[in-house]
């Protein structure tokens, strides 16, 4: 049977130059071959203010780090780290999900069941050793481009 894909993975400036950047993670980091890596990475893709709202939010905010979210898992778009906090244990954690337009709204209300795994993602998160401690408390956010922008002070 094949593994399932990771639940997130790092976005970061550079990547976000290819065209299918997500299919280049899959294959270096995850190992997986390239022609299995293309078909999974439609899971990752990066549709309407996604791409214009995490460039915007990289380039002002160098200390969030930022991680897509499998969109298939119901974790939400993307989980956002303030790696400004030098303690894993009490880094600030988002995990948000962008809604063209809409206001801010924290505590998940508004995204359906585009929330209900959102644990995981941040679970996936932990997993990658010295971002943040496993059980960190996370916020549920969502809210439009610019609305999740001000929120995150960016």
């Amino acid at each position: 049977m094949p593994r399932e894909p990771p639940i997130v993975l790092p976005v970061s400036l550079p990547l976000l130059r290819h065209a299918n950047p997500w299919a280049l993670l899959l294959s270096k980091e995850e190992g997986y071959p390239l022609s299995t890596a293309a078909l999974l990475s439609e899971r990752y893709a990066l549709k309407s203010d996604e791409k214009p709202f995490v460039r915007e939010l990289l380039n002002r905010k160098r200390n969030l780090w930022v991680f897509r979210c499998d969109q298939r898992r119901f974790a939400g778009d993307f989980v956002v780290v303030d790696m400004a906090e030098p303690r894993p244990a009490r880094r600030r954690v988002v995990v948000l999900d962008l809604k063209m337009g809409a206001p801010l709204v924290l505590g998940g209300g508004g995204a359906g069941m585009q929330l209900t795994h959102a644990q995981d993602a941040v679970n996936g998160v932990a997993a990658r050793k010295g971002l943040i401690a496993p059980g960190t408390p996370y916020v549920l956010a969502t809210g439009g481009k610019d609305a999740m922008l001000a929120y995150l002070r960016a």
